[in-house]
């Protein structure tokens, strides 16, 4: 005959605490004081069965199997990996983190240090729209400019002048665009 706390013999039978706290209310065990007597309490509970309830306690072994079965693989794995906590620690961690990634993601926003892919992409097409069309236009307007003009320095200045208002207008366009 061997004797078990209440703790000892859930872990012995692979159940919770409360389970055994059920069996002994409902009269299912075998008790010594304060121990549980494990042979005469395994065969009352056997004889106690109801048979209603056998495949949902088949099913209930079976998960428990089950989860022995895997628990060495996962543990080891999270040894492996760094990963010690439950899945619900890791949840939450990382609902943490992403958390804290979006409140940096706005405050750089508010402080200018990050723009909208968006918004920058619409900012480039439009400085290209402005170079595209100045460059197109430049043969238009210097043509009869340079073609009335024999001096080589004064042709520079003319082209350089128009160069730097393209440049100029660039600039202005890009400094609107981001504020």
């Amino acid at each position: 005959m061997s004797l078990m706390s209440p703790s000892e013999f859930a872990q012995h039978i692979d159940r919770v605490p409360g389970y055994i706290t059920q069996l002994k209310d409902a009269g299912r065990l075998v008790m010594d004081g304060d121990k549980i007597n494990v042979e005469a309490s395994m065969q009352l509970i056997d004889e106690t069965k109801d048979p209603g309830r056998a495949p949902v306690a088949d099913r209930h072994q079976q998960d428990r199997e089950r989860k022995h079965a895997s628990a060495p693989l996962s543990a080891s794995m999270d040894d492996m990996n760094g990963k010690a906590g439950s899945a619900y620690q890791q949840a939450r961690a990382m609902r943490e983190k992403y958390g804290a990634m979006q409140a940096k993601i706005a405050y750089e926003k508010e402080v200018g240090l990050l723009l909208v892919a968006s918004e920058v992409k619409m900012a480039l097409a439009d400085g290209d729209a402005i170079i595209r069309n100045r460059l197109e236009s430049l043969p238009d307007i210097l043509a009869p400019q340079l073609a009335a003009e024999k001096d080589e320095q004064k042709i520079r200045a003319i082209l350089a002048d128009q160069v730097e208002y393209l440049l100029d207008e660039l600039s202005r366009t890009f400094y609107s665009m981001s504020k």
